[in-house]
C-alpha cells in the first residue's frame, strides 16, 4: 500500500488565479481585482498548497503564466486555474482576453496548463458580452455573446454562465459567481 500512495510531490494541490481588469483598448473591469483575492483565499482555505495570483496580464505575461503553471501542475494531485476578465466566443472558439487585447490566449492553453495533474479544473468567470463591440471590421470575426460549451476529457470546466449566455458583474465589489464560488 505504501508504494501505491502518492508521493509528497504528487499530493500537491496547485492553483493559478488570474484577474484581468485593466484593459488598454476596451472597457475596464473592476471585479477581477477583488475576485482573485477572495478566490485565492478560498483556495488556500480549501487546502491548496501553492496558490499563484496574477493580475492584468498582457499576452506575453499570460503565456508565461500558463507555461510556469504547467510546470507546477505536472504531477500535482489537483491543478486549478481560475480566470476573471473579458472572454468571448469567436468562430466557435473561446478567447480569454489579455489586457493588451491580442486575442492569442485561448482556452486550449489553459487546458494544456493543467494537463499534468490528476484532477484538472478550469474556472471561467469571463462570460461577458463582446468588449470590443463594433470596433472590429465586419466579417473579421464571428462573435457572439457568452462563451461556447467545451467538451474535455477528465477536466472539470466551470463557467460563470451557461454556453452562449452572459454572466452578470453584479453591483458589489465581487462578481456574484466569484462570491458563490469562494463560499
Amino acid at each position: 500500500l505504501f508504494l501505491l500512495a502518492p508521493s509528497a510531490a504528487e499530493a500537491r494541490k496547485v492553483a493559478l488565479i488570474i484577474g484581468n481588469g485593466d484593459y488598454a483598448n476596451t472597457s475596464r473591469l473592476v471585479n477581477p481585482a477583488n475576485d482573485i483575492r477572495i478566490i485565492a483565499a478560498s483556495a488556500k482555505q480549501a487546502g491548496f498548497d501553492d496558490v499563484t495570483i496574477a493580475a492584468d496580464l498582457a499576452v506575453n505575461d499570460f503565456q508565461k503564466a500558463m507555461r510556469d503553471f504547467r510546470a507546477k501542475a505536472d504531477g500535482a494531485e489537483v491543478a486549478m486555474v481560475y480566470y476573471a476578465g473579458h472572454g468571448i466566443e469567436a468562430q466557435g472558439k473561446n478567447w480569454l482576453i489579455p489586457t493588451d487585447a491580442q486575442l492569442k490566449s485561448d482556452l486550449d492553453r489553459m487546458m494544456e496548463a493543467v494537463s499534468g495533474a490528476q484532477v484538472r479544473m478550469v474556472i471561467l468567470d469571463s462570460c461577458r458580452n463582446n468588449p470590443f463591440g463594433r470596433t472590429w471590421k465586419s466579417g473579421t470575426r464571428a462573435v457572439v455573446n457568452g462563451l461556447a460549451g467545451v467538451e474535455a476529457d477528465d477536466v472539470l470546466v466551470i463557467y460563470a454562465a451557461g454556453p452562449g449566455q452572459t454572466a452578470a458583474d453584479g453591483t458589489g465589489a465581487n462578481s456574484p459567481f466569484a462570491t458563490s464560488l469562494a463560499k
